[in-house]
């Protein structure tokens, strides 16, 4: 019978494993929604109710890391998601990328925020090219310009960093997308 018994620890265990990694998926979920909320409110140039967002979606940060190990799988896009929306923020407060320091978080989550971020400076920069903003335009062309020429080099498994190539790809589309963008107005693009 002692096999039997074992069939109990073996449930209970994990069946606390499940709980754990269900926990894990939903403080995911909600970081990636309240991430899209503060790009939406950061494009629409509300940075004060996108930064009350960000504090919330940083207390989910923490509390994500404390619970995800062994589930890293399953909280890695809420991380990636949550450094493209703190880096963004940043952009647009300071003019500059963030670190994988100040953000808290580490490599992977941090490569593929950042080139995510490469399509919100694109709208950025499209929407300055709209509004005659040229000098602003250039310097989300610079910023995504760097990220991209700084990763360009780099060549990972998919199975260590997820989607790595395609979001490489998807970035030097964009970052050609702008340079004809401020060709087409007249401007060569300008890289510092």
């Amino acid at each position: 019978m002692a096999g039997m018994r074992e069939m109990g620890r073996i449930e209970s265990r994990l069946s606390a494993l499940q709980e754990r990694k269900d926990r894990v998926l939903s403080l995911s979920r909600e970081m990636v929604r309240l991430a899209g909320r503060s790009i939406t409110l950061m494009h629409a140039k509300r940075l004060g109710e996108a930064s009350r967002i960000m504090s919330r979606m940083s207390a989910l940060s923490r509390k994500l890391k404390r619970e995800e190990r062994g589930f890293e799988f399953f909280s890695t896009q809420a991380h990636q998601e949550y450094v493209e929306a703190l880096a963004f923020y940043n952009i647009l407060k300071k003019g500059e990328l963030a670190t994988m320091k100040e953000l808290g978080v580490g490599e992977v989550p941090y490569l593929l925020g950042i080139m995510d971020l490469t399509g919100e400076l694109k709208r950025e920069a499209i929407d300055a090219i709209r509004d005659g903003d040229y000098e602003s335009a250039d310097g989300y062309y610079s910023l995504m310009k760097g990220i991209y020429d700084s990763t360009r080099a780099m060549r990972f498994a998919n199975s260590l960093v997820p989607e790595f190539r395609r979001k490489q790809d998807t970035a030097r589309i964009q970052l050609e997308s702008i340079a004809g963008e401020l060709a087409s107005s007249g401007r060569k693009p300008r890289y510092v």
